[in-house]
C-alpha cells in the first residue's frame, strides 16, 4: 500500500528493528519508489549491527504494511 508522506523516524525504527534515536542519528534522506514505499538512506558511519535488515549496505525499504489475518486459524 502506498504511503502518502515520508515515514517518520518512529515508523522507520519499527520497520527495521532499531531505536528511534538511532534512526534520527544516522538517517540521511528518503526517496519514494514507484510502488509507494520509501527507500531510506543512512550515513556511512552507521554501525553494521544496526544494518542487519537492510536491502543494501546503507538503505532500507519502508512501506505501509497492512496486517493480513491468518486464515489457518478459526479465531
Amino acid at each position: 500500500m502506498p504511503m502518502d508522506s515520508e515515514p517518520s523516524n518512529q515508523k522507520v525504527a519499527d520497520e527495521i528493528g532499531i531505536e528511534e534515536d538511532q534512526v534520527q542519528r544516522y538517517r540521511r534522506e528518503a526517496l519514494q519508489l514507484g510502488d509507494g514505499s520509501w527507500l531510506v538512506y543512512f550515513s556511512y558511519d552507521m554501525p553494521s549491527e544496526l544494518r542487519h535488515s537492510f536491502t543494501g549496505s546503507f538503505t532500507a525499504i519502508v512501506s505501509d504494511r497492512v496486517a493480513v489475518p491468518d486464515a489457518r486459524h478459526d479465531d
